[in-house]
């Protein structure tokens, strides 16, 4: 699907916010058109979940006088002015072509990066992906043709991981492309200092993209002031076990969770700060593990903060407290998310309640 464009009468198009707010209905849930049976629960489809590989969505509200096109993209959403299609039917054909058609999936809206192999019913049958390894082009081949986790909502950091393979080597990767703002230090970043410190239990890191794609480069220049610029990234790690959870023995859930926190102090001694402790960022360490790697921690992203000794982490009072999972929270933390609280100074999280969430995700597990 590479498109949509919702049609009503003239006198409905006034109301913008309430269109804004229907589109992002359809945006995020597209009727299938291919399985209408009413046995089946899921006839609904979001459209960046169903092409993970989608960089933004553009479409339109027409009425029987005039257009007004959107475009959803990981900073939100913008809308153009109307236009009249009748004083202007060459610029109306203009949007129409400009949003259905172009000359490469790229302009569309679709990562280029990645190619797919359908089968004989037109479905996805393998898929590639082309990253540049070290100043190396590569072609890499997905283990599966659906991402293993993916960020299903439109504004944010978008994070999609995808399991890999190198076809020269046979070795396997963990793929991961996400969108931040402009003005955070990249995951990339910090796993590089942390293996440069030696810090074990932590996902190592084979090679990175800085920048596939940034908002600003696909929004109009006058709109640039508008909203917080974000960048995607892509970083190639090496892939370990399963989430802990899918632990097999007490044993192994105890020396990964062992493993897992002595990475944590690890990270804490040379100034970085995880923040977004819980069950789908701890993982088992891959079969025949030594001691320090049978736990690693992943996801470095959105709850991660970078100091030193000139700056003190009771600055780093989370301005991203709503980010990650609540389940594993700390008290101290969630306490400060309260009614009562609302208006207060938010409390500076520390690894103290890092601590306290690995203790949720042992009680949890």
């Amino acid at each position: 699907m590479v498109t949509f464009i919702e049609v009503k009468l003239d006198d409905k198009l006034l109301n913008k916010e309430g269109h804004k707010e229907q589109l992002v209905v359809y945006v995020r849930y597209v009727r299938h058109r291919f399985n209408f049976s009413s046995t089946h629960p899921w006839s609904s489809r979001q459209i960046f979940a169903h092409q993970p590989n989608r960089w933004f969505v553009r479409c339109a509200i027409l009425s029987e006088n005039r257009i007004l096109v959107y475009q959803f993209d990981r900073a939100g959403a913008q809308t153009t002015r109307t236009y009249d299609i009748h004083a202007g039917p060459e610029h109306f054909v203009r949007i129409i072509l400009l949003l259905c058609t172009d000359k490469d999936d790229r302009h569309l809206g679709l990562d280029d990066t990645l190619r797919w192999e359908m089968d004989d019913n037109g479905r996805k049958e393998r898929g590639f992906m082309r990253t540049l390894a070290l100043d190396r082009a590569k072609e890499l081949v997905l283990l599966n043709v659906n991402p293993i986790a993916h960020h299903r909502h439109i504004r944010g950091s978008g994070t999609t991981l995808w399991g890999a393979y190198d076809p020269d080597t046979m070795v396997e990767y963990l793929v991961k492309e996400s969108w931040i703002s402009e003005d955070r230090i990249p995951e990339w970043m910090i796993l590089q200092r942390a293996a440069e410190h030696g810090v074990k239990g932590v996902c190592r890191m084979a090679w990175y993209e800085e920048c596939l794609l940034s908002v600003d480069a696909i929004r109009c220049e006058e709109t640039t002031d508008l909203f917080f610029n974000r960048i995607q990234f892509r970083i190639v790690m090496e892939r370990y076990g399963k989430e802990i959870e899918k632990f097999t023995s007490v044993l192994q859930v105890l020396e990964a969770l062992r493993d897992a926190i002595a990475a944590h102090m690890c990270l804490q001694k040379i100034g970085i700060l995880h923040r977004d402790i819980s069950d789908k960022t701890i993982l088992l360490g891959k079969t025949g593990a030594p001691v320090g790697w049978r736990g690693v921690l992943i996801d470095l992203t959105k709850n991660l903060q970078w100091y030193d000794r000139t700056f003190s982490p009771l600055n780093c009072v989370s301005s991203s407290l709503l980010q990650g999972s609540h389940f594993f929270r700390s008290c101290g933390i969630l306490e400060s998310l309260t009614e009562s609280n609302e208006g207060k100074l938010a409390p500076a999280h520390d690894y103290l309640d890092d601590l306290e969430s690995f203790f949720f995700v042992l009680c949890y597990l």
